[in-house]
């Protein structure tokens, strides 16, 4: 009786730490957050910087005053919320756009900031620690466009 029982328990330990393994390797998306690629502009630019704290990124779009403004905000809190898309990087971000219906067209430098300390003879340059402020420019796909 208790060999079964010692059976049973460690059927059920079994099961039970198999099944929070099989989890553990599904990726969450949060379904909550959503853009409809037809109320998107044909083109749109997307600022990230890198953070570098523990390898993220911030993202932004510029929608101020624009007749865009709400979904580019729905799409700007869509890449930002890191239980969707898994943003951490310029690649997350370009398949992210690709997967939600954009070609990407072209990047440029939005604007580097250099913080670092030098001057004078008496003072050595110990390093510097920059933050790279990228624009990336995105297009709709062909099928998307004039919806």
């Amino acid at each position: 009786m208790k060999t079964m029982t010692k059976n049973v328990i460690a059927l059920i330990l079994m099961v039970v730490s198999g099944t929070f393994c099989l989890s553990a390797q599904e990726l969450n998306v949060d379904n909550s957050s959503s853009v409809n690629i037809r109320q998107l502009p044909e083109y749109v630019v997307v600022t990230s910087e890198n953070t570098k704290f523990l390898g993220g990124m911030n993202i932004s779009i510029e929608s101020k005053k624009s007749q865009y403004e709400e979904v580019l905000e729905g799409l700007e809190k869509l890449l930002q919320k890191r239980n969707n898309l898994q943003i951490r990087n310029q690649t997350d971000l370009l398949n992210a756009m690709s997967t939600l219906g954009f070609d990407y067209v072209d990047a440029y430098n939005a604007s580097s900031g250099t913080i670092g300390v030098g001057g004078g003879n008496d003072i050595q340059v110990t390093g510097s620690n920059a933050k790279f402020r990228i624009n990336m420019v995105f297009r709709k796909k062909e099928n998307f466009r004039n919806l």
